[in-house]
């Protein structure tokens, strides 16, 4: 019984103890913001974080914006800002090298190096004083830099602040450096006196300036004047070279205009002379034209007249055939009439004679034709004669064949008379005559004669 209760008993002490090495262990980790460095002093200090310092045989664990298991009792931790330090100094009676009193301020603004050398060095010197003696320090080194350069330069030199700057940063860097600190920003705020130097530095600065401004001016305007001349000098040369131009390109133009003027003329005169040609030939054209128009109209007044004097003549010859038909019959009938009339001596006279007249009215009734082309041939030589007429009746006639045409035209004529006589009548004349010259000519059929019986 008694050694279960000591069982019990030294598990709860186990359990406290697991229970207070947990809250230790969790109550030693340490850690810090990004803008905070921890650092870390005592013993067993292990890792690649721990700065040794031979000269004062110090060493120190340097944790910046992590965190660290701090061992209780044997290590130490301390944890320490890394803003930055803004110093401001004033510097008065400063005796440059022109023997001239000067006022100087400046600003410098410092902060604890990012190096871990740099955080260890800056916590031995400076992270562990009191904020004022922190900046006092810090203070005393800047204007001892300000007051050691200033006293080296003239007042004129003092006045360039770029270069009053430059000197004094280059002076305390490397004292702010072994303390740990990087300077972030440097300016001089102002540079004065209290006897006016600067003032009447700063009046003969702005006359020289002034001067300087007008001079520079009076340069600007010569130069101006000089460019001005000459780009009116430049710009009348141009002008002249571009009148040159301009004459030279209208002389072009109007030699270009005369070739052109003298060349269209040539081809107007060439066109005109092609155009006569073209209207005397044209001409000739129309006269030709017009000749055979009076040609054909000449040829068809005188086939007209022919065709028509030949159908008078045909008419006249049924005329005169059918006045010889009724002649012969009315002679036949008073032949008849006196026959019967007469003695009887005479009747069987008479009766032969009309026996001979009506064989020969009958021979003219059969044979018509044979009359009415008898009378056609006695009524040709009045053809011919009014033909002749119709011809003599021309006040003037042009012969384009010669002689030889005039012979071929009163041929046509005749032919044309002949033709027409053969399409109205039915009777060729020009074969008639033909079998007459050759003497084949006959009546048709046989003409009686009776005798009358005594």
């Amino acid at each position: 019984m008694l050694g279960m209760l000591f069982a019990h008993v030294g598990l709860i002490v186990l359990v406290f103890l697991a229970i207070v090495i947990i809250a230790v262990v969790l109550g030693s980790y340490k850690k810090v913001a990004p803008n905070e460095v921890l650092l870390v002093t005592g013993a067993l200090l292990t890792g690649p974080y721990v700065q040794e310092n031979k000269d004062t045989n110090t060493r120190i664990k340097v944790v910046k914006g992590g965190g660290t298991f701090i061992i209780p009792v044997v290590q130490q931790g301390f944890v320490q800002s890394l803003d930055t330090f803004n110093v401001d100094v004033d510097v008065r009676n400063v005796m440059t090298k022109g023997m001239v009193k000067v006022n100087a301020s400046a600003n410098a603004v410092l902060r604890v190096g990012s190096t871990p050398k740099m955080i260890a060095t800056a916590s031995e010197k400076i992270l562990g004083l009191d904020e004022e003696e922190r900046e006092n320090q810090m203070k005393q080194v800047v204007y001892g830099g300000v007051r050691e350069v200033l006293s080296g330069l003239t007042p004129q030199e003092a006045n360039d602040r770029a270069k009053f700057r430059e000197e004094v940063v280059a002076g305390i860097e490397e004292t702010f450096s072994n303390m740990g600190l990087e300077i972030t920003a440097f300016q001089i705020k102002d540079i004065n006196d209290d006897e006016g130097y600067f003032e009447s530095l700063s009046a003969q600065e702005v006359a020289d300036k002034k001067s300087k401004a007008r001079q520079a001016q009076a340069v600007a305007d010569k130069e101006a004047t000089l460019v001005e001349a000459r780009n009116t000098q430049e710009a009348q040369k141009a002008k002249l070279e571009a009148d040159k131009l301009i004459a030279q390109n209208q002389r072009d133009t109007d030699l270009a205009k005369a070739e052109y003027t003298a060349e269209v003329k040539k081809q107007q005169a060439v066109a005109d002379n092609a155009y006569k040609i073209a209207e005397v030939e044209q001409q000739q054209y129309v006269n030709e034209k017009l000749v055979k128009t009076n040609e054909t109209q000449y040829q068809a007044t005188i086939i007209t007249k022919q065709k028509a004097d030949a159908e008078a003549l045909v008419i006249d010859s049924k005329a005169k055939a059918e006045q010889i038909q009724i002649e012969t019959e009315a002679q036949a009938n008073q032949t008849k009439l006196l026959a019967d009339a007469n003695s009887e001596k005479i009747t069987k006279e008479g009766k032969a004679q009309a026996n001979a007249q009506k064989a020969l009215a009958e021979a003219l009734e059969k044979n018509g034709q044979y009359a009415l082309q008898k009378a056609i041939i006695d009524a040709l030589p009045q053809i011919a004669d009014s033909f002749a007429q119709s011809v003599a009746n021309i006040d003037s006639l042009t012969v384009f064949d010669g002689a030889d045409g005039v012979g071929r035209q009163s041929v046509a004529g005749l032919s044309e008379t002949l033709s027409f006589v053969k399409q109205a009548t039915g009777i060729d004349l020009a074969d008639y005559m033909q079998k007459q010259a050759v003497g084949t000519t006959t009546i048709e059929g046989q003409v009686p004669v009776r005798e009358e019986q005594e």
